[in-house]
């Protein structure tokens, strides 16, 4: 099983309570900043509120950054990423 349906299987078990709480992924505020501004500079428009709710729209944005021509980029897409992939499998993420 792939590890975002990993993750959402996990969440539909939830209480609806809890499942609200858990919307937000908690990026490194920082991070996600600089990732939105560098995006912006390569002409693509990212929306913090829509990284922080939606995780469907933030693998695509990570996708699009990987595929863009810019090393600094990169980077920040796999310290994003390894911080979305611990998030979703319950390992506490290492900064």
């Amino acid at each position: 099983m792939p590890l975002l349906a990993q993750g959402d299987a996990r969440w539909a078990q939830r209480q609806p309570q809890w499942r609200e709480r858990e919307l937000a992924l908690p990026w490194p505020r920082e991070l996600l900043e600089t990732f939105t501004l560098r995006m912006s500079s390569h002409g693509m428009c990212v929306s913090r509120a829509l990284m922080l709710c939606d995780r469907r729209y933030a693998l695509e944005q990570l996708a699009h950054a990987h595929n863009l021509a810019d090393d600094a980029l990169h980077l920040m897409v796999e310290q994003l990423f390894r911080h979305f992939e611990a998030r979703q499998s319950g390992i506490p993420a290492r900064h």
